[in-house]
């Protein structure tokens, strides 16, 4: 093989180089373009949002629910959340349980304020978070708006702090009973759907703030 030739076989390989990443360029440009198909998790992370919403699980509202979910996907693009977990189903059914409990409890005491002589205290409360995922923080935000008694009213996603408007902040401890509340529905979401990597990493933090705390309240 001469040079022309040895010279005219790089060319080619080098087009048909150029050629496959074209190709592969176009290739997720057509994905880009049907985001709601390509969303699965995303539509069922949104249809069980829209059914704890709903507050009933029937034919209609799951269905309701699901392509609800898709025209969101559709029409509102998510953005890939770097999720690397997996579900767990001991803890789909922990969050699930506790979740029916924490809405009962809640509804139950919001009542018997209703019939209080005088309305409770309210306020703000800051809570920073242990792990460091929008999904997470997304999940944890919307569990503490689902109980009564309790919203979000702002969440920071560089920092992982979430400002919660509590109803009643009559007891002393009020301000440390949200946050411990709120780390326990962040434990119960790592706990369904975290990677056993993230939720020892987020058990560790958990564990220097508590160390914090104690130090803090000693000194």
């Amino acid at each position: 093989m001469n040079a022309d030739e040895t010279q005219s076989a790089r060319t080619k390989a080098a087009q048909a180089a150029k050629s496959a990443t074209a190709a592969r360029v176009a290739a997720r440009r057509r994905r880009r373009r049907r985001p709601g198909l390509r969303q699965p998790r995303n539509i069922l992370l949104l249809t069980a949002l829209w059914l704890v919403l709903v507050g009933q699980v029937t034919i209609v509202s799951v269905v309701g629910g699901l392509l609800l979910s898709w025209l969101v996907t559709l029409l509102f693009p998510l953005p890939r959340m770097g999720y690397r977990g997996r579900p767990h189903l001991v803890g789909v059914v922990k969050l699930g349980v506790l979740l029916v409990w924490d809405l009962a409890t809640a509804s139950f005491r919001l009542a018997v304020s209703a019939f209080a002589r005088e309305q409770p205290p309210s306020g703000i409360v800051r809570v920073d978070l242990m792990s460091d995922s929008d999904l997470y923080q997304a999940n944890t935000g919307e569990l503490m708006s689902v109980v009564p008694g309790s919203i979000v009213v702002d969440a920071r996603r560089s920092t992982r702090r979430l400002y919660l408007h509590v109803f009643d902040m009559t007891s002393p401890r009020a301000k440390e009973e949200i946050v411990d509340v709120t780390l326990q529905v962040e434990g119960r979401v790592l706990g369904a759907f975290a990677s056993s990597k993230e939720q020892a990493k987020a058990h560790e933090k958990l564990a220097d703030y508590r160390r914090r705390a104690r130090e803090e309240a000693s000194s």
